[in-house]
């Protein structure tokens, strides 16, 4: 998050009740406002807008397991995080449970992300056709 601005955390509408935190585990998520993974558009300055605004948590883009782990650069660099975009889940989707079990672990590994979301449920022709 720019140095110049702050979260809008304390920001509600008149005449509502102010919303609660949300749990999951361990992890407090400080507003019910929860960004969608979504392919092409959530990346990290999306992402950080939101965040900005008061969303309480972000989710990366959908990012293939079998990309993750086949070590491609270009999926790769779809988890890559900041400091400032938490919390945050890692969203991955794939065919082949056991190269999504290693996927979640290296995505784990990495060390920036809050959750590890698995793709139950994406409509987009591209991801259907795959199995996932």
């Amino acid at each position: 998050m720019p140095a110049n601005s702050k979260r809008r955390e304390d920001t509600q509408a008149e005449g509502f009740p102010s919303p609660r935190p949300l749990r999951i585990d361990s992890l407090q998520i400080p507003s019910p406002v929860i960004l969608a993974p979504m392919a092409g558009y959530t990346d990290s300055t999306f992402r950080s807008i939101c965040l900005e605004q008061g969303c309480g948590l972000v989710f990366t883009e959908l990012v293939s397991s079998e990309g993750i782990v086949r070590n491609i650069t270009r999926t790769l660099n779809m988890l890559n995080t900041k400091a400032s975009e938490r919390p945050i889940a890692a969203h991955i989707y794939g065919s082949d449970p056991a190269v999504m079990a290693e996927a979640a672990s290296i995505a784990e590994g990495l060390g920036g992300f809050d959750l590890i979301d698995i793709n139950a449920g994406c409509p987009v022709p591209k991801i259907v056709r795959k199995g996932a």
